[in-house]
């Protein structure tokens, strides 16, 4: 996914391409307020539609926050671009092997984002959901959080948010996990079925950091979150864990 290109490199002469790229505030800013503090922003929008990748980008831009601005902007236009590289190739492979089987043209990859924000106290929170499609039965969801000190200007991790430990924060996880996704769930049943969703618990909430970059903070509250695949199959969907702080 990492190989990079020129958009029109993979364009032959005949390839007739729609093209239309938007990039605006939407005209009514979001404004959060917490404490008597606001926190103001607009939502920029990317929209193209080629035949080979469809996109639609969401992400907000804080007025008085350029650092946390620029980082959202900076990891979200990049990791879009690679693969938007990558789908002109990968597209175009896949869509040669499907004309020959079926003679129809494959369905362009998909690139969607959309985000969340979240305040508590001085603590800006981003959340960023990509679906992305590039062939097969279903596409992938990736999360990336952002949690932003205004105070100070610095990006937090969650032991720095919550005060509590690793540890601590995968036993919170682990045994609401459990009690979701096996203790109440009545599709697992079977003693296999409960030793492989056990599995994927502890392996997804093991206590290290990778597998807690992903939280916000609205209010006293911190919701952790799991892609899928992280702690239960994919049909289950992105899981969530919601943790009271003091």
């Amino acid at each position: 996914m990492k190989k990079r290109s020129s958009i029109f490199t993979f364009i032959p002469f005949f390839f007739i391409v729609i093209l239309f790229i938007s990039c605006s505030s939407i005209p009514d800013n979001e404004t959060k307020t917490v404490e008597k503090k606001t926190f103001e922003y607009k939502t920029v929008t990317i929209s193209e539609n080629l035949e080979c990748l469809s996109t639609k980008i969401e992400y907000p831009d804080f007025y008085s926050y350029p650092e946390l601005s620029r980082r959202i902007k900076n990891t979200v236009e990049n990791e879009w671009k690679s693969f938007r590289s990558y789908s002109q190739s990968g597209w175009t492979e896949i869509n040669s092997l499907n004309n020959l089987e079926s003679g129809n043209k494959y369905p362009p990859f998909e690139y969607n984002t959309t985000f969340q924000v979240t305040v508590s106290a001085s603590v800006i929170s981003v959340l960023l959901n990509t679906y992305l499609f590039s062939g097969g039965a279903h596409g992938n969801t990736v999360l990336i959080s952002y949690n932003y000190d205004t105070s100070n200007g610095t990006f937090i991790n969650i032991t720095q948010a919550s005060g509590m430990s690793y540890n601590q924060i995968s036993e919170l996880c682990r045994d609401s996990l459990q009690k979701k996704l096996i203790d109440n769930n009545p599709n697992v049943s079977s003693a296999a079925e409960i030793v492989d969703m056990k599995e994927m618990i502890n392996s997804g909430a093991f206590p290290q950091a990778g597998n807690f970059e992903i939280f916000t903070l609205k209010g006293k509250k911190m919701t952790v979150y799991f892609e899928p695949y992280s702690v239960a199959p994919y049909v289950y969907g992105i899981q969530s864990v919601e943790i009271p702080l003091k």
